[in-house]
């Protein structure tokens, strides 16, 4: 997105920005891993492939949910549990959510995307660089995409995840505390949509 020069000309028309002011186009992803029955459906004059899986759901519920939580990736429990113990110390525990259609409450994480280098852009990652060549694995990839965040400050905000969360009953959360160290993590990184969204659920939830 940050590389189609088209695109950017597109949201950066004054009709658009008056309407939306300071527009930009995003994705997000959801990643979740299960079982799914891939299948035909249609008709006579049409038919598509599908994947009808409860699973299948879960990872469009994570794809939505990446705006609520101000991110570009929703890795689910079940996802980040297959990864290596290097990688999983690349991704952010962000929050542990029921979502609609699920019993059972679910630790979901995030991966602090790169930014893309370009004209007038001070991002993290150059575009010149190819992520499509064969012969990289994923320890090549990961050194080449690292995470925006360093490591002390995800240690940090963990830390702040752990003081909202509490232990598995709640017991042990301590929102006030939470609230102080993410507002230190926001002065750091203002745009840090993790830490924004879990400071305003605590500041429009809790008396103090």
């Amino acid at each position: 997105l940050t590389r189609n020069k088209d695109l950017l000309k597109w949201a950066a028309k004054p009709e658009i920005q008056a309407r939306i002011p300071n527009f930009k186009v995003k994705l997000g992803f959801g990643l979740h891993f299960g079982w799914a029955i891939e299948c035909a459906i249609g008709s006579q004059r049409k038919i598509d492939a599908s994947y009808l899986s409860p699973h299948v759901n879960m990872a469009s519920r994570l794809e939505s949910a990446t705006k609520m939580f101000g991110v570009a990736i929703l890795i689910s429990e079940a996802t980040y549990q297959l990864f290596s113990i290097e990688v999983q110390k690349l991704c952010r525990l962000i929050d542990r959510v029921t979502f609609k259609g699920s019993v059972r409450p679910m630790s979901i994480y995030t991966y602090d995307v790169p930014f893309i280098k370009r004209e007038g852009n001070e991002g993290t990652l150059r575009a010149d660089i190819c992520l499509e060549d064969d012969d990289m694995d994923h320890q090549d990839f990961f050194a080449l995409v690292k995470p925006q965040s360093s490591a002390e400050y995800r240690s940090r905000f963990e830390g702040s995840v752990n003081r909202y969360l509490g232990m598995s009953d709640g017991r042990g959360a301590n929102w006030t505390e939470a609230k102080q160290m993410l507002e230190q993590l926001l002065k750091e990184w203002p745009e840090d949509g993790a830490a924004t969204s879990l400071l305003t659920f605590l500041k429009e939830n809790s008396s103090t």
